[in-house]
């Protein structure tokens, strides 16, 4: 069954803004609550006011009691990966097992320049995503792991909690073909990119690829894509929405969102995505919050997608 998932954006926001905003969502049947990993606003000033990712989750796992928690996607240099399996660890305890475990090798220079961490070449990066999934995988499902790669270094850790899950479930984001999608084959349990649905569809030829050659089934992995929807029967109205988004984010003129229209029209598109492989949507929505998006993409988009399926996704 092909699952949807809710990415609320954490800047210019406030923790009852974004509490109301979970809540909703889980009511309106959504399977998956997300958020991000930054420490400054992506969009408009980024001196402003935005909630760190983490503590965030927890807050969800808390309140809620059905959907999925996890991060979109954790930038791997901003922890080390055995304190980062620790989190997850700890997340999928708070939330009985439902914890999701979102990583990438971490992009945004700002942020690095900003506390002082290193901000490596793409190519290092990588490498160090590359030993963090594999500590993390280990941490997650042996509670033990000794390793000694160039960047990482563990003697006898331990994990502090095991998980709920059997299998926490390991999300890479990112395209890169070369490295990401080979650390994917390997390590992930889902993987999340960007792009027309021809760009996933290639992106998912190379993942086959890797799986094939390192023995991994490839249908183990659950392919997610997204974006931003917004979900109105009268576009005469998408202005006033981008107003909305623009005034509170301090930003002159937000992207439009690329899922933008009535149901019927929006689930057409997903189905596009449906048919080169994609198992997941993950949309991600900046404050205000659209109640009216939140829920008719549940309640018109996502059993109109469905439909259109066959109900066999």
């Amino acid at each position: 069954m092909t699952f949807f998932g809710l990415q609320l954006h954490p800047q210019y926001t406030t923790w009852d803004e974004m509490r109301e905003a979970a809540l909703l969502a889980e009511q309106a049947g959504w399977d998956v609550l997300m958020t991000w990993d930054h420490f400054v606003p992506l969009m408009g000033d980024v001196t402003g006011p935005n909630l760190e990712g983490w503590q965030v989750l927890a807050a969800f796992g808390a309140i809620t009691k059905r959907p999925l928690i996890g991060m979109l996607v954790t930038g791997n240099t901003y922890r080390h990966p055995a304190v980062l399996a620790n989190m997850a660890a700890t997340l999928d305890n708070i939330t009985n097992g439902r914890a999701v475990l979102g990583i990438g090798a971490a992009w945004n220079e700002h942020e690095h320049k900003m506390y002082g961490i290193a901000f490596d070449t793409p190519a290092i990066r990588l490498a160090k995503l590359r030993e963090a999934t594999r500590i993390i995988r280990g941490l997650l499902d042996t509670g033990k792991v000794t390793y000694q790669g160039k960047y990482y270094q563990l003697e006898r850790a331990t994990l502090g909690t095991r998980p709920i899950q059997k299998r926490l479930p390991v999300l890479i984001g990112g395209g890169g073909e070369q490295v990401t999608l080979k650390i994917t084959a390997h390590y992930a349990d889902w993987w999340h990119g960007f792009g027309t649905a021809d760009v996933i569809k290639h992106k998912l030829g190379v993942l086959k690829r890797h799986c094939d050659d390192v023995g991994r089934n490839y249908n183990e992995i659950a392919p997610t894509a997204g974006g931003s929807v917004l979900v109105r029967d009268d576009l005469n109205t998408v202005d006033k929405r981008m107003r909305e988004i623009a005034a509170r984010n301090k930003v002159e003129a937000p992207n439009r969102p690329g899922l933008l229209g009535k149901p019927d029209d929006i689930a057409k598109k997903l189905v596009e995505y449906h048919k080169v492989g994609v198992k997941g949507f993950l949309f991600g929505m900046s404050p205000p919050f659209d109640r009216e998006t939140i829920e008719r993409t549940m309640t018109e988009v996502k059993p109109r997608f469905l439909e259109l399926v066959g109900g066999l996704s």
